[in-house]
């Protein structure tokens, strides 16, 4: 060859190791070559590295990065991952079936993970991650998916404290019920056939069972429900229950289809007959506050009973049927009354339960 004067030189072979390679290319370029065969292309890329976990397998203070993509057919059948080692061969990473979209994703996964902590067997988020909610919920969300990850979940939260032993078993039920009642209500023909799977002849008895068995959905002043529903010879309560204070409360049922107004929003019929049963049933239960034999069923003593009447529905209600139910529960003394929906409510709130996520 020829130096720039014109005078011939010693010839000089064109080196194309990958070494030499590395050193004639420039950092922050990317580069693109077509496969001789045309059946693809190869883009890669520079980086400077002084990373001392590269030292093992670096050749030059430079590192290559080359994604290699198949084509066939006007579509991309495969992506290889190269990464020089230290005697200068390659070492690759074969995946196929890999759209571009999927690709795209998997490299987007590479950026966010810490890879070193995956071979160790685990799992460090990034910070940009825990920093970012909706990613962070994303993350928890899919590792809670998996039987395995919901346990480590919960062995997480309670090493830390975070949640009792058992606790998040106790949360998932009490969701899976709350999404249960949100069904029985709103959830066409699930009633029916949840009455059918129970075989329970009477609806009331299926929400007499649900709440038995759902207590703590009653309220956080509710202990447990008792099962000596008898009151005397011609009462017997649907939910006869241990208050807070360790007396006697009931829970009085009716179906979510009573009807609580008339049309011009005066109590209805349905609702007045329910109220005064209720009084009857306050009247009973003081007449047996001094029978032992009474108590010794009840296991609790009798004093000022308060009843719950939980009848109908309200998620259609306007704001003057909200006034006037106000107005109506602020007259009785040891009577609530209350709908369905103010239950299932109370609920969710109890659970912070979210549907959202």
């Amino acid at each position: 060859m020829m130096d720039n004067k014109g005078n011939w030189v010693e010839i000089k072979f064109f080196d194309s190791s990958p070494q030499a390679i590395l050193k004639r290319r420039q950092t922050g370029i990317i580069y693109k070559a077509d496969f001789n065969n045309s059946y693809g292309q190869y883009i890669s890329s520079q980086f400077d590295s002084s990373d001392p976990i590269d030292a093992i397998i670096q050749v030059t203070p430079r590192i290559e990065v080359r994604i290699t993509y198949i084509i066939k057919h006007e579509k991309i059948e495969g992506l290889q991952i190269t990464k020089l080692n230290k005697s200068g061969k390659a070492d690759i990473l074969n995946l196929s079936t890999f759209d571009w979209e999927g690709i795209l994703k998997l490299l987007h996964i590479f950026s966010v993970v810490d890879l070193k902590s995956i071979a160790s067997g685990s799992l460090l988020l990034d910070r940009s991650l825990i920093s970012d909610q909706k990613l962070l919920t994303q993350f928890l969300t899919t590792v809670a998916t998996d039987p395995e990850g919901s346990i480590k979940l919960a062995e997480v939260a309670e090493s830390f404290n975070l949640l009792k032993p058992g606790e998040v078993k106790n949360i998932a039920y009490r969701n899976s019920q709350i999404s249960l009642m949100d069904d029985l209500l709103n959830k066409p023909g699930c009633f029916d056939q949840y009455q059918k799977k129970l075989s329970i002849g009477k609806p009331e008895e299926v929400w007499q069972r649900f709440f038995s068995s759902n207590s703590w959905i009653l309220g956080s002043e509710i202990v447990e429900v008792l099962p000596e529903r008898d009151i005397d010879e011609d009462h017997i309560a649907d939910l006869p229950v241990e208050g807070y204070d360790g007396f006697l409360d009931v829970i009085e049922l009716k179906l979510p289809g009573s009807t609580i107004w008339n049309t011009d929003i005066s109590l209805s019929s349905s609702i007045m007959k329910p109220i005064m049963q209720c009084m009857n049933y306050v009247v009973s239960y003081e007449k047996k506050m001094n029978d032992h034999d009474k108590l010794g069923k009840l296991n609790v003593d009798i004093l000022k009973p308060r009843i719950s009447l939980i009848i109908g529905r309200s998620n259609t209600w306007t704001n003057t049927h909200k006034a006037q139910f106000r107005i109506l529960n602020s007259s009785f003394h040891n009577l609530s009354i209350l709908t369905y929906d103010h239950v299932l409510q109370r609920a969710k709130r109890i659970t912070n339960y979210d549907t959202s996520i």
